[in-house]
Order: C-alpha cells, then sequence, then structure tokens
C-alpha cells in the first residue's frame, strides 16, 4: 500500500510539473536585455550618477494570457527608469505565455540584469571615427605603445607565436571623448593603463556615432598587432 501510494504521489508530482510552463522570453534573455540597453536614452545627469559601479535593476514584468507586457515595476527606481524601459517593452515581441493545463494564463516575470558605464551605449552604422582619421590614430597608437622583453616574458603566448595582439575596448562619449577602457583579453590587463595613454595620444577627440544624427555613446574595439620575435627572447 506505501508503495502504491508512493508511486501516485510520484506521478502526481510529474504531471503537475510537466502541465505547467513558466512565461519565456521571445529569445535568449541575454538578447532581450540588450535590445532593451540598446533603445533605452539615460538622461546624461541621470548615467553621471550611475558610473563607476555595476547598478542591478531588478523589473517586474506582468505579462497577460498573449504574453504581452501590460504593467512593468522597479522596487527602488532610484534612476527613475520605469518610464523610460515600459515603452520599450511594449515594441518588443511579445514573451511565450505562461501554459498551465494546457491554457495560457497572465503571469509574472522577474527580470534583473545590470547597467554600467561598460555595457551602456548604442551599436550604429554611422560609427565613431578619430578626428585624425583612423591611419593616423593607428599610427600614433604604436608610436606611444611599448612592451619590454621582461614584460613579453610574463605572457603565456610568447613562447609560442611571433606575433601578438592586444585588443582593447573603449567608450565613444557623446562629446567625442574617451572613456571605461577594459582589455578583451584579461590575460592582457597589465596593459590596460599603457594602451589607454596610447589612445588618448593618439586622438585628442573623437568624432562620435550618431542615430538619426543625435551623438550617442558606443564602444570602440581597437586591436595592435606587434610583429615580434619572441623566439629570440631566453624565456
Amino acid at each position: 500500500m506505501k508503495n502504491t501510494l508512493l508511486l501516485l504521489f510520484a506521478i502526481l508530482t510529474s504531471f503537475v510539473s510537466f502541465s505547467q510552463n513558466k512565461a519565456t522570453p521571445p529569445y535568449e534573455p541575454t538578447q532581450y536585455v540588450q535590445n532593451i540597453l540598446q533603445e533605452l536614452d539615460i538622461p546624461d545627469a541621470t548615467f553621471d550618477k550611475m558610473r563607476g559601479k555595476d547598478n542591478i535593476i531588478q523589473i517586474k514584468l506582468f505579462l497577460n494570457d498573449k504574453g504581452e507586457v501590460t504593467k512593468v515595476t522597479i522596487p527602488n527606481d532610484e534612476f527613475e527608469l520605469e518610464s523610460l524601459i515600459f515603452p520599450i517593452l511594449k515594441q518588443l515581441p511579445n514573451f511565450n505565455p505562461a501554459i498551465v493545463d494546457g491554457t495560457a494564463k497572465a503571469s509574472l516575470y522577474n527580470l534583473s540584469f545590470i547597467i554600467n558605464e561598460y555595457n551602456y551605449y548604442k551599436t550604429v552604422r554611422q560609427k565613431a571615427t578619430p578626428i585624425n582619421g583612423m591611419e593616423k590614430f593607428g599610427e600614433k597608437v604604436r608610436n606611444n605603445f611599448y612592451i619590454t622583453d621582461q614584460e613579453r616574458g610574463y605572457l603565456s603566448l610568447a613562447k609560442t607565436k611571433t606575433k601578438l595582439d592586444i585588443a582593447v575596448d573603449f567608450i565613444i562619449e557623446k562629446d567625442g571623448s574617451v572613456s571605461s577602457f577594459r582589455m578583451v583579453d584579461p590575460e592582457m590587463e597589465y596593459f590596460n593603463k599603457r594602451m589607454m595613454q596610447a589612445v588618448k595620444r593618439a586622438a585628442k577627440k573623437w568624432v562620435p556615432g550618431t542615430i538619426n544624427g543625435s551623438p550617442v555613446r558606443t564602444k570602440f574595439t581597437y586591436t595592435l598587432s606587434l610583429s615580434t620575435d619572441f623566439h629570440s627572447l631566453n624565456i
């Protein structure tokens, strides 16, 4: 009798778990957040308060049985983003609604993500360019960057390669200044400050990227390739 009850309980539990499906975004959550950030227009004065830290944004999305976002709340909305984000969510594709016993139901979806000075930027067609042109910019970066033999010895790839690629991401601000430098390869983090100085010396100002003629923050990735005979070094 005991075994029969346990089996019945297992069957009922299995049935319940298969008959209830939570609401899901129309595509991967990471891409969904990227689409929000792409469309989000945070006032400059507000974003200045967000710089220098990871700002955790926790959103409650109220969905109807069609997967439409009908309401949005952000508890402790310090930066007053709720009214900015809601119209964006209304324009994005609907969620796949929650399903209970084969029937679509209204539900609540919790979405959390981080906004910081590294991930808040726009992808644009009219990209930012150094005011002195890419060719001169590249030449000046190379002339202002250096790497010592001892430093090469610290790099694990130095023993196997004769070419070193050092890539850095940075942000072109609306006013054409540069900020928020971060090495693409964490192993190269040692060179972050030196690369930042080389980039800033190579172009004092940039022509910012634009959307519909208005300047926006954009990300730029620059790769410096150094052709050096590492094998000649005693490492």
